[in-house]
């Protein structure tokens, strides 16, 4: 690990897969997803999450959640934001490779571990090697989003 990696806390996680803590912990517990304590905290390198985010049965979890959202969303049953503004729009980003993806996927993380200002907002991504596509489900308000898309 080099010594100016970015470490991440069970919290960030949480937060960048819109799981509780509790099931990141559980992730933790079951070995899917490996990390380091220090100072009795979970800490985790970004190689930790890829790996996490390889994970079959994180997957398959994640593939559940996301097509939950989607449907509370049309729905109108979404609990995250209630009178308030929301937006959904799903992203589909042409790459030479899958690190170019990856690298994607890691300006929306520091987007949403600095984002402050109290209102909910979350994004899923997925990799398809053959059609070597980015594809992030974006949920939030106009702002986040326009600033998302800015940033894509």
């Amino acid at each position: 690990m080099n010594e100016f990696e970015k470490l991440y806390t069970v919290k960030d996680i949480a937060k960048m897969t819109s799981l509780t803590s509790r099931t990141i912990r559980n992730y933790l517990k079951d070995g899917s997803l490996q990390g380091q304590k220090i100072g009795g905290q979970w800490r985790f390198t970004m190689e930790n999450i890829k790996q996490l985010f390889s994970n079959n049965i994180f997957l398959n979890d994640m593939s559940r959640k996301k097509r939950q959202q989607i449907l509370n969303f049309i729905s109108g049953t979404n609990i995250d934001i209630q009178n308030k503004i929301q937006v959904c729009t799903i992203v589909d980003c042409y790459c030479e490779s899958p690190n170019a993806g990856q690298q994607l996927y890691e300006k929306l993380v520091t987007v949403i571990n600095t984002k402050d200002d109290g209102i909910p907002a979350k994004f899923d991504y997925e990799f398809s090697e053959k059609q070597s596509k980015a594809r992030f489900t974006l949920f939030g308000n106009p702002d986040f989003i326009i600033k998302t898309l800015q940033l894509l």
